[in-house]
């Protein structure tokens, strides 16, 4: 690395000089301090809609020949997002907007002495990619393999930038899943969604709610006619449908197995003269209380979490229209 050896103001030789605790460069006439700041680099993480993200083949020393995001040095009259901006426009040929930070760290460089390495999340918002400026070439790459980077920096960078994205990444594969199972008519969706844990706690804690369910369903102004029922037959219903909930959206209980049980306690209901509304009242009961305990035994700080909640009550909201629809024909038809 270069060093300074004469004043830039008054031409006068430097000497070095213990300023603050630290040797400085002070020149001899005019005593002008020289303080070295880290040089401000810009990198910029580009990615798609297929989690690749987008890289330039450096054409020019240090690493010819690698791979890395755009990258380049802060200019004078620019903000650092600008100079970010600008890079990737550059060596991209796209133009971005910024949608966060990702990192910043500290580089000692044998050419350019320290650095200090700012790199930025972007969109891109229009432009076609191309190799420009230093770079001779670009692609989009799978975030999960790379190829080597050329800068320590951004391998750092990438890590964050994947634990940043990843509850979002999660939420996003989950609801995908969700929607392509209920779109094909998957009642059962096996597996592979956020909310799988929680619809393991209710088969685990499945005596606590039916408990809260029986207390609820034997006092409810809604389901008078069930005040006067066995309540150990009741409880024994409650798990049958609690372990139908865990089978049917976990391992995908099959239809019939649904439609011959609600079918029968639908009969059964009519037999002992409960009420339709009263029925379907005490359903949504348990409905009620399947989703309360699982809210209430976890912390909801995070976005991850909250989607959680909501995918379950989706997937409940299938499982017990199709369980009501054959109960409502049971009763109908006993």
């Amino acid at each position: 690395m270069k060093s300074r050896s004469f004043c830039g103001y008054c031409g006068s030789g430097l000497m070095t000089d213990l300023m603050d605790g630290k040797e400085r460069l002070v020149c001899l006439h005019c005593r002008e301090v020289y303080y070295e700041n880290p040089l401000p680099v810009v990198s910029i993480i580009v990615s798609n809609r297929n989690r690749e993200v987008l890289l330039v083949k450096r054409g020019k020393e240090p690493f010819l020949g690698t791979w890395c995001f755009p990258i380049g040095f802060a200019e004078t009259k620019e903000t650092i997002e600008e100079a970010a901006l600008r890079e990737l426009k550059e060596e991209a040929g796209i133009d971005g907007r910024i949608t966060q930070l990702i990192d910043v760290s500290s580089h000692t460089n044998p050419v350019y002495g320290d650095l200090m390495i700012v790199t930025f999340e972007a969109e891109k918002v229009g432009g076609n990619e191309g190799a420009g400026d230093d770079a001779v070439d670009f692609g989009y790459f799978p975030i999960t393999n790379l190829p080597h980077l050329a800068f320590d920096s951004q391998v750092r960078a990438i890590e964050k930038y994947k634990e940043l994205k990843k509850d979002l990444w999660n939420i996003h594969d989950s609801f995908n899943t969700f929607v392509e199972g209920t779109l094909e008519g998957k009642s059962a969706l096996q597996g592979g969604l956020l909310s799988d844990d929680l619809v393991a706690a209710t088969k685990e804690q499945g005596k606590r709610i039916i408990d809260l369910w029986i207390e609820d369903v034997l006092t409810n102004p809604s389901t008078g006619a069930y005040h006067g029922l066995n309540t150990d037959e009741l409880r024994r219903n409650a798990a049958y449908v609690v372990d139908h909930l865990d089978l049917w959206l976990r391992s995908g209980k099959d239809e019939r197995s649904i439609r011959d049980f609600y079918d029968a306690l639908g009969r059964k209901r009519r037999g002992e003269g409960v009420a339709l509304e009263d029925l379907v009242s005490a359903m949504n009961l348990l409905k009620k209380h399947v989703w309360m305990f699982t809210y209430s035994f976890r912390t909801w700080d995070r976005t991850v979490d909250i989607y959680r909640m909501f995918e379950l009550g989706e997937r409940m909201v299938y499982f017990f229209d199709r369980a009501v629809y054959y109960l409502v024909l049971g009763y109908k038809s006993g």
